[in-house]
């Protein structure tokens, strides 16, 4: 039955984690969009993909930015109390810690869940599908997408360089056009007052149609050029035929990981295991973690909890190097570092355990 008690902390941590998490997603999520930006700017990435990319993105991000912030959420909220006194009032009333870890595990709990959700299930999936649509664009119909007015956009690994001066938003018909390209051997050069893209309704194909324009055909240093003068001018654009999306293993599903008789594969499904593991370790270490005296503040222990965290983070990233160089048996994996925490968090218990006290109380009597 969930008390009050329960009922209070579940409400200020809940509140604390989506403003901390809100502050990791928008950190997260300004990044990502500054990167892609640069590739619909470079004519890399379609701005069509632009904003389905970006909460893909965030859909792999998510599970990774969850336990650290709980966490934190922890820490501010019970840093809080402390500092209010309210630890103070419910120890007399007889709330330890072990109480108070009741009452976290009505908040762990659904997190533990989404983010086992999230990290296992959604963050492949958005991987997968980021991967298919970036294939897609480049394979179907955007051998000239995300161009660019005003710069030479370089295409098909230079055999084609488009120039535009402008661009009319309105017509998306494009202005003052210069076409190098290069086929068979042969260098051509167009250029046309005006164009614009064009897809048959039939064949689906699409071409680049340019209007007013001269076309001159030859070989450099050679005198033999063919120049011709058109009215309009059209040719196939040449999509990236085969290309498949590039699937990596944090695309891959759970069961391909573990049928997969890569390490680096199988390391793979630890790491989206972690995600769990971790959000639960550090729900032990939190409280421990949060102590302090009254009108202390929080800050302090924040600042030791991001330490702790960072520390965290790069020994599961040697865990991870030492699994895959089979410097450690692949049993062992990464576990040992959330044992290794979760060892610290029980040790740090120990000083507010009953027992322990009684036994201090014991031995400063004895001394005494």
């Amino acid at each position: 039955m969930i008390t009050l008690i329960d009922r209070y902390l579940l409400r200020d941590v809940l509140k604390a984690l989506l403003a901390i998490l809100l502050v990791l997603a928008l950190i997260m999520l300004a990044n990502s969009f500054i990167k892609l930006l640069k590739e619909v700017a470079s004519g890399e990435l379609s701005s069509n993909l632009l904003f389905q990319l970006l909460g893909l993105q965030m859909v792999v991000y998510i599970p990774r930015l969850i336990p650290p912030a709980f966490f934190f959420a922890v820490l501010y909220v019970i840093g809080r109390m402390y500092r209010d006194s309210e630890m103070v009032a419910l120890a007399s009333c007889g709330v330890g810690d072990l109480r108070l870890y009741r009452s976290l595990i009505f908040v762990v709990t659904p997190i533990a869940l989404l983010t086992g959700w999230l990290s296992l299930y959604a963050q492949p999936w958005a991987s997968r599908l980021s991967a298919e649509l970036i294939s897609t664009q480049r394979g179907q119909a955007t051998e000239l997408a995300g161009i660019s007015a005003g710069r030479f956009n370089e295409y098909s690994q230079g055999d084609l360089v488009l120039y535009v001066e402008s661009i009319a938003s309105e017509e998306r018909r494009m202005r003052n056009v210069f076409v190098q390209q290069r086929k068979a051997g042969v260098l051509s050069l167009v250029t046309a007052r005006q164009g614009y893209q064009y897809i048959d309704d039939e064949s689906g194909e699409r071409y680049l149609v340019l209007e007013d324009g001269a076309r001159y055909e030859g070989s450099p240093g050679e005198a033999n050029y063919r120049i011709s003068e058109f009215e309009r001018y059209g040719f196939r654009i040449k999509g990236a035929e085969g290309v498949v999306a590039k699937i990596n293993r944090r695309s891959l599903s759970n069961q391909a990981l573990l049928n997969s008789k890569s390490i680096r594969d199988r390391a793979e499904f630890q790491v989206r295991i972690a995600q769990i593991f971790g959000l639960l370790v550090f729900a032990l270490l939190s409280l421990p973690l949060s102590r302090s005296m009254p009108r202390q503040g929080p800050f302090g222990r924040l600042v030791l909890a991001f330490i702790l965290y960072t520390l965290y983070l790069s020994l599961q990233g040697v865990a991870e190097n030492w699994m895959i160089d089979g410097t450690t048996a692949e049993w062992l994996g990464i576990w040992w570092v959330h044992l290794m925490l979760a060892l610290i968090g029980l040790l740090l218990l120990i000083p507010e355990t009953h027992s322990y006290r009684r036994i201090h109380r014991r031995l400063l009597g004895g001394e005494t």
